[in-house]
């Protein structure tokens, strides 16, 4: 459960939002809706000037990313010195966490990561893939997605089997997007306009 209550001014505009969910959450609205800015107040990369913001109950509002128990991911945050295998391991070793050759292969099989090598060599959108996949490998309590998706090629398919296999380890997923029709993969749907967002379903 990720409970966001929290208002936050960045110049001229106002972040003013009320979200409290499990499960797969989509946030939708165009550019400067206040996506970005929810996600990274959530994530503690931001702070709010004021509210709270608590994981599975617990209350990280003043506590630094590392000690939240969720990981932000953007289309850039592949490491691209890394080679694929290690990268997929990297987030759950820095928990202590060994991910077995089985359940490797079988993230890789099931997120269509079917590359070897360095992870600079890779394409945008296998990057993201591979980026995605550690965080999922890490276990966190909540993944924050800012537009990570939209390179995808077979989206919707990656989306669906990330989706089950979040829900299957207990992992809530918040993810940005700007097109509605991403609402349709997801437990629930916040439409975001003005700094505001307004619960669809």
């Amino acid at each position: 459960m990720i409970e966001a209550s929290v208002r936050k001014r960045l110049g001229q505009f106002s972040l003013d939002c009320d979200l409290n969910e499990s499960g797969f959450v989509c946030l939708e609205g165009r550019n400067g809706a206040g996506k970005t800015t929810l996600l990274k107040v959530v994530a503690g990369l931001l702070p709010p000037d004021s509210g709270h913001v608590k994981v599975n109950g617990r209350d990280v509002t003043s506590l630094p990313i590392e000690k939240r128990g969720v990981v932000f991911v953007v289309p850039g945050s592949a490491i691209p010195s890394m080679e694929v295998d290690q990268h997929l391991c990297w987030g759950a070793g820095l928990k202590k966490i060994v991910v077995g050759r089985e359940e490797l292969a079988a993230a890789k099989s099931d997120l269509g990561i079917d590359v070897v090598g360095r992870v600079g060599k890779l394409s945008l959108g296998m990057r993201a893939r591979v980026a995605l996949a550690t965080a999922l490998l890490s276990a966190p309590a909540g993944i924050l997605v800012d537009e990570a998706f939209s390179n995808l090629h077979g989206r919707e398919e990656f989306i669906s089997a990330f989706r089950r296999l979040a829900a299957s380890a207990g992992i809530d997923v918040i993810y940005a997007a700007q097109d509605e029709s991403n609402g349709r993969l997801a437990d629930h749907l916040y439409a975001m306009e003005d700094g505001k967002a307004a619960r669809k379903f």
